[in-house]
C-alpha cells in the first residue's frame, strides 16, 4: 500500500472513531434518562436517602460501563480485520441494553430488601438482562456485524452483571456468601493467570468446550430465579450448592489446563475424558430420570388426590414426568421437574425426597437425557451458535 493509501485509511480510522465517540455521547444521555426515570419512580415508595442510594448506585455502575465502552470503541471492527464500522450496530445497542438493565439492577445494593412488586424488580431486571444476552450474539452473527467490540462489551458485561446478582442474592439470603467467589470467577481466573505471568510460569491455552458455555448460561439463569421473591431460604440455599458444583468443576478443570497440571491432547488424558464422558452423560442421566421418575410420582401423586389441583394441572404435571422419564425434550422436562421438587420444598418443607428430585433435575438440566433419550431436538439449540451463515447460503 502506498503512504498516499495508508493515509486514506488513516483519516477514515479516524473519522469513524470520532462518529463512534459521538455515538458514545448519545449512549450516556439514553443512560442518564433512564436512570432518572428509574430513581423518580424508586422516589415514590422508599425514602429520600434510600432512594439517592439507589441512583449512586447506579450511576457508578453506568460510569465503569462508559469507560469500558469509550476504550473499546477503538476495536468496532470484526476480528480479522482492521476497518471501523461506523455505527456501533444492533447487536451492540442489544449489549448496551443489557448495561442499562445491569445498571437498574445494581441500584438495589446494599438497599433495604423491595417489598410488594418492587421485590420482582431485581429478578426481573436480571431475567430480562439474561434473555438478551442470548439474543445479541444471533443478531451478530445473523448481520455479519462481529466484533471485537462486541466481545469485549459481551465478557464485560457479563461479568458486572453476574457479580452483581450474585452480591443482591448474598443480600437477600437466597445464595450463600462463598458464591460471591463464583461470582467473581472469571475475575479471578484471569487473576490467577496474571499471577503466573509475573512468576515467569506459562499460561497453557484452554481446549475449546461448548459445556463451557452451557454450564454458565444455565448458571446465570439460576442466579436471575433465585433472585424471585418466592424462594424460602432453605431451598434457595440448598439448589445454590447444587448448581454450584458443575461451575466449579468446569473452573477447576480449566486451570488445570491453563497451569498444565492437565495435558487435554495427551492420550490418558483423552481416555479419562472419554470414559469420564461416557459416565456423566450417558449412564448418570438415565439413572437421574428413572429415579427422579419415582420420586416425583410420590410426591406429586397425594396432591393430584387432592382438591387443589384442578384435571388440566393433573395431566400438565403427568406429561412432564413422562417426558422427563422417556427423554423428550429432556432439558425442558428437567426444568419443569425442577420447578415443581423446587415449589413443593416450599410449601411442604425441604426433605430427602424433594431434595434428592431436585438433584435429579438439576442433573439432566446439565447433562441432557444421557442414554435412550427418545427425542431431544433442544441439544441443537443449547450447544449450536444460532446465526451463524455460511458464505454458500448468504
Amino acid at each position: 500500500m502506498t503512504g498516499q493509501g495508508q493515509l486514506a485509511d488513516r483519516a477514515t480510522h479516524d473519522r469513524r472513531l470520532a462518529s463512534l465517540r459521538r455515538q458514545w455521547l448519545w449512549v450516556a444521555a439514553a443512560y442518564l434518562i433512564v436512570l432518572g426515570s428509574g430513581y423518580a419512580g424508586i422516589l415514590r415508595v422508599w425514602p429520600a436517602p434510600d432512594a439517592a442510594r439507589w441512583l449512586l448506585l447506579a450511576v457508578a455502575t453506568m460510569l465503569v460501563q462508559m469507560v469500558i465502552l469509550w476504550w473499546a470503541l477503538q476495536f468496532n471492527h470484526r476480528p480479522d480485520e482492521a476497518v471501523l464500522f461506523p455505527t456501533l450496530g444492533m447487536a451492540n445497542g442489544m449489549t448496551l441494553a443489557r448495561g442499562l438493565l445491569t445498571c437498574l439492577m445494581a441500584g438495589f445494593l446494599f438497599g433495604p430488601q423491595p417489598q410488594g412488586a418492587l421485590a420482582w424488580a431485581p429478578a426481573i431486571l436480571y431475567m430480562a438482562e439474561r434473555v438478551i444476552d442470548f439474543f445479541d450474539g444471533f443478531v451478530a452473527r445473523y448481520t455479519r456485524r462481529e466484533s471485537k467490540l462486541g466481545g469485549i462489551l459481551d465478557m464485560e458485561f457479563d461479568g458486572l452483571g453476574i457479580l452483581i446478582a450474585v452480591g443482591l442474592g448474598i443480600q437477600y439470603g437466597r445464595l450463600p456468601v462463598w458464591y460471591l467467589i463464583l461470582g467473581l470467577g472469571r475475575q479471578l481466573f484471569v487473576l490467577g493467570m496474571w499471577i503466573r505471568t509475573r512468576l515467569g510460569k506459562p499460561n497453557f491455552d484452554m481446549t475449546a468446550s461448548d459445556h463451557r458455555r452451557v454450564i454458565a448460561g444455565i448458571q446465570t439463569s439460576f442466579i436471575a430465579v433465585v433472585l424471585w421473591p418466592t424462594w424460602t431460604v432453605e431451598v434457595a440455599m440448598f439448589t445454590a450448592w447444587l448448581f454450584a458444583v458443575p461451575l466449579v468443576l468446569s473452573f477447576v478443570r480449566d486451570w488445570f489446563v491453563v497451569s498444565g497440571v492437565l495435558a487435554p491432547l495427551s492420550a490418558p488424558y483423552r481416555r479419562v475424558r472419554r470414559d469420564a464422558k461416557r459416565v456423566v452423560e450417558q449412564w448418570l442421566p438415565l439413572v437421574a430420570r428413572a429415579g427422579g421418575t419415582a420420586l416425583a410420582i410420590l410426591l406429586l401423586w397425594p396432591l393430584a388426590e387432592s382438591e387443589q389441583w384442578n384435571v388440566w394441572a393433573i395431566l400438565l404435571t403427568g406429561l412432564m414426568i413422562v417426558c422427563f422419564l422417556l427423554g423428550i425434550l429432556s432439558r425442558g422436562a428437567a426444568l419443569a421437574i425442577a420447578f415443581l421438587a423446587g415449589f413443593h420444598a416450599v410449601h411442604a418443607g425441604l426433605n430427602p425426597d424433594n431434595a434428592l428430585l431436585l438433584a435429579c433435575a438439576v442433573l439432566v438440566l446439565h447433562t441432557g437425557g444421557g442414554m435412550l433419550a427418545l427425542w431431544q431436538p433442544e441439544e441443537y439449540y443449547v450447544h449450536a451458535k444460532l446465526g451463524t451463515r455460511n458464505e454458500a447460503s448468504a
